[in-house]
């Protein structure tokens, strides 16, 4: 047995990639790669008891080559009696459309088609021939792109049900294992173009690390690149503890106290931000974010700064709030009775109600109100400086501004506050409380339900 082979097998067996009785669909382009992962699963077919599938995509991008390609890969599976299936993806078309790079939309593609013919033929695994290589020009594109600590952990071994037994090997070995074998395998001329990135770093830059520096970079690299996917690991988990303890999530933003950041040194740790801002904002967090964030913490309240993406950070009491930029009109929206409308991510209604519908709850989104002195028409806007009401219970007139302060509404909220009015008297202040002067009384005979959500 090849030292090559017995280096997969322990790699496979370290990681649990196989079980026995898998039907496992391989990405085959036809190039020395996939080429040595068909042949080594087809050669330890027995050993693993698995059945084989190869799909191979024609990206249409270079003519007669790519139908080259096809035409290859189709007859290497004959020969090898392998089940094979070949698909054509418009790569410029969803590249154009998506406004993706064709590296990017070819990529795309290939898994979404991975992912949904594995489902369809019944596979339990994806086999991507991703080497050692493959994993060094990826860290090497991130880390030149600026990337967080995910980034600089490489292609993960195992994604899912996607498997990549061969990032034990360098390119050199799988070349080099083909060769002695005399097996054929098919040349991607694209790969020799430097205009592509991950060219520029394969054929200028790692061939000048491998003499100057360390001629087995792949491996060294592919190390630390495991050691910190474990370290991320427990990263994970100690950010997901934080976020529990330290980061409130409501409809449309979210807050992290400012003691978080007493923990570490003064500032909110990077990993903490990127994850929830992802997760809550689909937001590419970018290291400007990182820093006007953290400067916020020795600001005054009331302190915002723009982020990317359209989102804002604001500096309250004792903590920091991050929402996308709401773009509230100033214009006033009539509403009637049994009307619905909808205000950035609120839904704000009218409706006529009777004595058996009444039910008081706290908080203020849903308020019945005495309709016996009002029209069915009213006005909603946005609270104007010197604006007053009578909150329920009291008895003089108060500044919607002191109101709002009085109920610790951070400014971020107060400055989008809405506002309920009937013949310019405020009914209610939306989602907060009504005007005493509208409050269900023994008298009352006509009864109308506001609410908000």
């Amino acid at each position: 047995m090849k030292r090559t082979e017995q280096k997969v097998l322990k790699f496979i067996e370290q990681f649990k990639l196989i079980n026995k009785g898998d039907k496992i669909l391989v990405a085959f382009s036809g190039g020395p790669d996939s080429v040595f992962a068909l042949h080594f699963l087809y050669k330890f077919r027995k050993k693993y008891k698995i059945e084989l599938l190869a799909l191979h995509f024609n990206h249409g991008l270079r003519g007669k080559e790519s139908n080259g390609d096809e035409n290859f890969a189709k007859e290497f599976c004959e020969k090898q009696n392998v089940q094979f299936i070949s698909q054509k993806l418009d790569v410029k078309t969803f590249a154009k459309k998506n406004k993706l790079s064709i590296e990017e939309a070819a990529r795309l593609l290939r898994y979404e088609n991975l992912r949904r013919i594995a489902l369809k033929s019944g596979c339990t695994k994806i086999v991507t021939a991703h080497s050692q290589s493959d994993n060094t020009e990826t860290i090497l594109m991130n880390l030149f792109s600026g990337t967080g600590l995910s980034g600089l952990s490489g292609i993960p071994v195992r994604r899912e049900n996607i498997i990549r037994p061969l990032l034990c090997l360098s390119k050199q070995e799988i070349v080099q294992y083909l060769g002695e074998e005399k097996i054929n395998s098919r040349l991607d001329s694209s790969n020799l173009n430097d205009d592509f990135r991950r060219n520029y770093i394969r054929n200028q830059i790692l061939p000048l690390i491998k003499i100057k520096l360390n001629p087995k970079i792949d491996e060294a690299v592919f190390r630390s690149s495991q050691n910190l996917s474990n370290a991320l690991q427990l990263n994970e988990t100690l950010v997901e503890h934080l976020r529990s303890q330290f980061v409130t999530l409501t409809r449309n933003a979210l807050s992290i106290q400012i003691r978080l950041s007493d923990l570490f040194g003064g500032e909110i740790p990077g990993e903490v931000l990127r994850t929830i801002l992802k997760e809550n904002f689909d937001h590419a967090f970018e290291y400007d974010d990182f820093i006007k964030i953290n400067a916020l913490i020795t600001k005054q309240k009331g302190k915002q700064v723009q982020l990317t993406s359209g989102l804002i950070a604001l500096r309250e009491s004792n903590s920091i709030r991050i929402e996308r930029v709401q773009k509230t009109s100033n214009n006033q929206i009539e509403l009637k009775v049994g009307d619905i409308v909808t205000i950035g991510p609120q839904k704000i209604g009218i409706k006529l109600a009777d004595t058996k519908e009444v039910k008081f709850s706290k908080g203020g989104r849903v308020e019945f109100i005495s309709a016996d002195n009002l029209s069915e028409k009213f006005i909603l806007r946005v609270w104007n400086p010197g604006d007053k009401f009578k909150p329920l219970g009291m008895k003089h007139l108060k500044k919607v501004s002191d109101f709002l302060t009085d109920e610790k509404i951070p400014s971020s909220g107060r400055k989008n506050q809405l506002v309920l009015l009937s013949r310019n008297q405020i009914v209610w202040i939306v989602g907060l409380r009504i005007d005493d002067r509208f409050k269900l009384n023994s008298k009352t005979k006509k009864i109308y339900k506001l609410w908000v959500n």
